[in-house]
């Protein structure tokens, strides 16, 4: 993927030191230097939230690439597995092929029926939130933010217990290969996404054996799945199992390390539980999971008083779009209290992420569970390791001092 874009004396530099712990300065910068940025190369970056808002709703821009590159780093490289695989991502089509698959899921991911599941992921989270309080040491990541979604995503998908662990591992190592162009992460997510394929392509062949009462036996047994091929069929479902639990991974932890850092609005929380639901939208916002996004021009627009041609690449950077001033007052103070409407931290418009609402309840539950069974949290490192990515933002550990209540 690009990772330095200059002009003049301004540089955008992925690479720069501090960049992974804090880039919000740097997309500050951005948005006052050039808030719709051309790279010497040609693909266009955008820090306002009116901008990035108005491409995500806009029909002038899609999401299949019309070069025919990867859908996630754009790079001309000769098509790999991983590359096969997202093109037929929900998240890469576009409509007819998109509406298809996201009517073939939709079904599931209701208002009421997550609701529903809100008492078996309350027991989920309780369970963890033991084994992991009764141990010596607290890793938020590793023993709750990660495990916790790949068990609800898993027991939606009717996933045995007993491969929670392997495909937690996989999906780990399909997420650092995206987004990269180092040769060993490239070879080992390859490697992970054939071995997801063919789990699913297990998965699969024994729910049209034995039907369950689950989602992916109402996926392949459902009429509108005879409208998919096979490996498009295949790769949702490894989509499914990787949005379920990624996402939800980082808004735990990028929010639990959010409100540490922030004790006076920890303490708020604490006393006041009932803004829960205020302060996960605000944590969205604040530490986005997903920090941008690509789209392809599908003709000449104007965007922010520019004119970008057709088949320009236009990343919407919304990890600055969420701190935009312009839309939000005080855009770097955390305010758990915050009311001014939805970032754009699960999208916008047609791609809107399907499992939001899903997302939204396990950061709920999970967070409120972790403060109501903790007196103290205190994070035991200066400098907690994010993951070697921009555009999915994520810690790989966070090490966390907690007292149980």
């Amino acid at each position: 993927m690009e990772r330095r874009e200059t002009a003049g004396a301004f540089a955008l530099d992925f690479d720069a030191p501090g960049f992974l712990d804090d880039p919000y300065p740097h997309y500050h910068a951005l948005r006052e230097h050039d808030p719709v940025f051309l790279s010497p190369w040609g693909d266009w970056y955008l820090s306002r939230y009116a901008d990035v808002a108005g491409v995500l709703t806009g029909r002038s821009f899609c999401r299949e690439s019309p070069k025919g590159t990867n859908p996630i780093s754009k790079d001309d490289r000769a098509q790999t597995p991983i590359d096969r695989m997202l093109s037929q991502w929900m998240v890469f089509i576009d409509p007819p092929a998109h509406t298809r698959v996201r009517r073939l899921v939709g079904h599931a991911f209701t208002p009421r029926l997550i609701a529903a599941m809100r008492p078996e992921i309350e027991a989920m989270a309780d369970w963890l939130l033991k084994d992991a309080l009764d141990g010596a040491d607290f890793d938020l990541i590793r023993d709750f933010a990660y495990p916790f979604p790949v068990m609800v995503v898993s027991r939606i998908l009717g996933v045995p217990e007993e491969d929670y662990e392997k495909l937690r591992d996989l999906s780990g190592q399909l997420t650092a290969a995206l987004d990269t162009g180092a040769a060993a992460q490239l070879a080992t997510g390859i490697d992970a996404t054939e071995a997801l394929m063919a789990y699913m392509a297990e998965l699969v062949a024994e729910c049209r054996r034995r039907p369950r009462d689950d989602l992916l036996s109402e996926i392949v047994c459902g009429g509108e799945a005879a409208a998919l091929s096979e490996e498009a069929l295949l790769a949702n479902c490894v989509f499914l199992l990787w949005a379920g639990h990624e996402t939800t991974k980082n808004l735990i932890g990028n929010g639990v390390l959010a409100l540490a850092r922030n004790p006076q609005e920890l303490e708020r929380l604490v006393e006041e539980p009932g803004l829960i639901v205020s302060a996960v939208d605000e944590l969205l916002r604040f530490e986005s999971p997903i920090q941008k996004i690509g789209r392809w021009a599908a003709e000449d627009v104007e965007v922010g008083g520019k004119a970008i041609a057709k088949h320009s690449y236009v990343v919407s950077v919304f990890g600055a779009a969420n701190r935009d001033p312009a839309r939000y007052p005080e855009p770097d103070r955390l305010d758990v209290a915050r009311n001014d409407g939805a970032s754009l931290a699960f999208g916008k418009g047609t791609h809107h992420c399907l499992g939001y609402g899903l997302a939204k309840l396990e950061g709920e539950i999970a967070i409120a569970r972790l403060l109501a069974k903790t007196a103290r949290i205190e994070v035991e490192t200066d400098r907690p390791r994010w993951q070697a990515n921009t555009s999915v933002r994520g810690l790989e550990s966070l090490p966390l001092s907690l007292r149980p209540s």
